[in-house]
């Protein structure tokens, strides 16, 4: 199975010149832990609500000031065990997709790992 299979492909994203301000606001409302970064579609990298900088920043700087760079990403033609293995070295619950252009088209969590697991198991784990 391929992450594009399993991964969500509706987006909830910022731009990087977007003010800071209503980014967070996004972020709080939507119970989003992390919200990707991108310029023209391509993903720059994303905004942590963990992130302490945050607090004291003022509503009017850039995103893209405050985007911490994304190493941690997958491309939707890979296998989805290569997501969960990335997951887990990473530290992460979810990660941004991304074409052969850098461009942002999905994201796959945990859940949407669990959901295939609880859908198409790969072996009987309850009855």
């Amino acid at each position: 199975m391929r992450v594009r299979e399993q991964m969500s492909a509706v987006i909830i994203s910022v731009e990087a010149k977007a003010p800071l301000g209503p980014a967070l606001l996004l972020m709080q409302s939507s119970s989003l832990r992390c919200l990707p970064v991108v310029d023209r579609g391509r993903l720059l990298g994303r905004l942590l609500a963990s992130d302490l900088r945050l607090g004291a920043a003022p509503p009017d700087a850039q995103v893209s000031e405050y985007a911490v760079a994304t190493t941690d990403q997958i491309r939707p033609d890979m296998p989805i065990e290569r997501a969960a293995f990335l997951m887990l070295r990473c530290d992460v619950r979810g990660l941004p997709v991304i074409d052969a252009k850098g461009h942002l088209v999905g994201v796959i969590t945990v859940k949407d790992l669990l959901r295939t697991v609880v859908e198409a198991p790969p072996v009987m784990l309850w009855k």
